[in-house]
C-alpha cells in the first residue's frame, strides 16, 4: 500500500514573501486613513487700510510789507490803424521771401507782403498786392516809373492839374502798402532819377520821403515860366540814372521809360508799374531824312517863329487869369508848337527809324535781370523753386482825349507777355473817375 505524502500550502512555502505583502497592505491602508484626516485651510488676507491722523500746525501771522512799493500802470499805446491794399492771406502757401539788403521782409516777409517782396511753399505767408489806377499786381518788390515829361501835361490830357492828381494818388497808394513791401520809384522825361539807391521797405518814413520828393515836381507856382517843369523841379534827393550801354539784342541804348525799367531789372523788382503817356522813341536810325527845298524850309522857319510868339502870348494871358501855362512835349517842340497854331502846315520829313518790338525790348530786360541776379539775393533761402523767376510789367497809359495812336498795342503786348495789366486813361475826366 502506497503511502500518501501531505501537500504543502503556498504560504508555507512562501512565508517571507507573504509577510512583505501583508506589511505593504497595512502601510497603504494607514496612508489612506492618514490622508482622509488632512485639513485644507484657506487664508484670506484682509486689505490693509491706512488712516492718516490730522496734524495740527501752527499758523503764522501775516506781516505787513515794510518797504513801500509804487505800482505804476503802464500806458498801453493804442495801435494806429493803417489802410492796407494787400490782404488775402493764404495759409497753404507762402512766397519765396526775397530780401535784398535787409533780406524786407513781404524783401520781405509777406502778409503778404508782401510781397516786398514770387512763389514757393511753406509757412503761410501770402504775396502782397498793390492796386494802382485800377490795375492789381502781386509782388514783394515794387518799382514805380513815373513820366515827368511835358508830354504828360499837355492840355488834351488835363495839363498840370491832372498831373497833380496823378502824384497825389500815387503817394496815397504807397501809404497803404504794408511796411514789409520793398519798393523804389523812378522819374524820367528830361533826366532820369531814382529816389533810393536800392529797394527799401515801404515804411512811413520812406513814403514821406517820396511825398516830399514829388511835391514840387511839375507843381503850379506863381509866375510859372513856360519851361518850369520836368525832373529838374523834383524835391531834394534822388540819384541820377546814367545813360546805359547797349543791351542785347538791341542795336542801341534805350531811353524814355525803358531806361528806369533797366534799373528795375537790376534791382530784381517783381512788379513794375509804368505811368506814362507814350511808348517813346525806342528805335534805331536807319537813314537820314529827305532834303526839303530851300523855299519849303524858309516857310517852315517862319511858321516856327510865329508859333513861338503865339505860344508866349497864350501863356501870358493864362498867367494873368491865374491859370496854369500850356505845356509842350519834350521832343520836337517846334513841330508840336506849329501843329497847335498852324495845324494844316506841312512838316519837314523825319529821318527813317525802326522801332523796337515789345519782344525785343523784353528780351533786353530779361538779359539785364539775369546779369544782375547773382549780385543781389532774391530769396530768403527757406525754399528754392526750380521755376523761372517771373515779373510783371503793368502800364497805366494816359492819353489825349482825341488820341488813338499805336502805343496801345505795344504797351498791351509787353504787359501780356509778362502777365501784367494795362489800362488806358483818356483825358482829365477819366483820370478823376479812375481814383474814385
Amino acid at each position: 500500500m502506497m503511502s500518501v505524502k501531505p501537500r504543502k500550502r503556498f504560504f508555507a512555502n512562501h512565508a517571507k514573501s507573504s509577510a512583505v505583502l501583508v506589511s505593504l497592505a497595512v502601510h497603504a491602508a494607514l496612508i489612506l486613513v492618514a490622508l482622509s484626516f488632512v485639513a485644507v485651510t484657506v487664508i484670506t488676507k484682509d486689505e490693509q487700510k491706512f488712516e492718516g491722523k490730522p496734524v495740527k500746525r501752527p499758523k503764522m501771522t501775516m506781516k505787513k510789507l515794510q518797504v513801500p512799493v509804487n505800482i505804476k500802470k503802464k500806458k498801453v499805446q493804442k495801435p494806429k490803424l493803417r489802410k492796407r491794399i494787400v490782404v488775402q492771406p493764404k495759409m497753404n502757401q507762402m512766397p519765396d521771401i526775397k530780401m535784398p539788403e535787409i533780406t524786407g521782409v513781404k524783401g520781405g516777409l509777406g502778409s503778404v507782403a508782401g510781397d516786398g517782396l514770387g512763389g514757393a511753399g511753406g509757412v503761410g505767408f501770402s504775396m502782397p498786392e498793390i492796386e494802382l489806377f485800377g490795375i492789381k499786381s502781386k509782388g514783394e518788390k515794387v518799382f514805380i516809373i513815373l513820366d515827368a515829361s511835358g508830354d504828360m501835361m499837355v492840355d488834351e490830357i488835363g495839363g498840370i492839374p491832372a498831373y497833380e492828381i496823378i502824384k497825389e494818388e500815387l503817394v496815397r497808394i504807397l501809404e497803404g502798402l504794408n511796411s514789409t513791401v520793398l519798393f523804389n520809384i523812378a522819374v524820367y522825361g528830361g533826366g532820369d532819377y531814382t529816389l533810393f539807391l536800392n529797394l527799401v521797405p515801404a515804411s512811413a518814413g520812406n513814403v514821406a520821403k517820396v511825398k516830399k520828393w514829388l511835391e514840387p515836381l511839375n507843381a503850379l507856382t506863381k509866375d510859372m515860366g513856360d519851361k518850369d517843369y520836368g525832373p529838374k523841379t523834383l524835391g531834394p534827393g534822388g540819384i541820377s540814372i546814367p545813360w546805359g550801354n547797349q543791351i542785347e539784342p538791341l542795336e542801341s541804348s534805350i531811353g524814355y521809360w525803358a531806361r528806369p525799367m533797366v534799373r528795375a531789372m537790376e534791382q530784381q523788382a517783381d512788379s513794375v508799374f509804368v505811368l506814362s503817356c507814350s511808348w517813346g522813341f525806342l528805335a534805331y536810325k536807319t537813314d537820314d531824312a529827305e532834303v526839303w527845298s530851300e523855299s519849303k524850309m524858309t516857310r517852315w522857319k517862319e511858321k516856327v517863329e510865329l508859333s513861338k510868339i503865339k505860344f508866349k502870348e497864350d501863356n501870358d494871358l493864362r498867367r494873368e487869369k491865374g491859370e496854369p501855362p500850356r505845356v509842350l512835349p519834350n521832343s520836337n517842340q517846334d513841330r508840336h508848337r506849329v501843329r497847335i497854331y498852324f495845324p494844316n502846315e506841312p512838316q519837314p520829313p523825319h529821318p527813317k527809324f525802326i522801332t523796337y518790338t515789345p519782344k525785343e525790348v523784353l528780351e533786353a530786360f530779361d538779359n539785364t535781370r539775369k546779369k544782375f541776379k547773382s549780385k543781389i539775393p532774391t530769396t530768403s533761402g527757406l525754399g528754392k523753386s526750380k521755376k523761372k523767376e517771373k515779373y510783371a510789367i503793368n502800364v497805366i497809359h494816359f492819353v489825349k482825349t482825341d488820341d488813338s495812336d499805336g502805343d496801345d498795342e505795344r504797351f498791351k503786348k509787353i504787359t501780356t507777355l509778362t502777365r501784367g495789366g494795362y489800362r488806358r486813361i483818356q483825358g482829365m475826366e477819366a483820370i478823376e473817375s479812375s481814383i474814385q
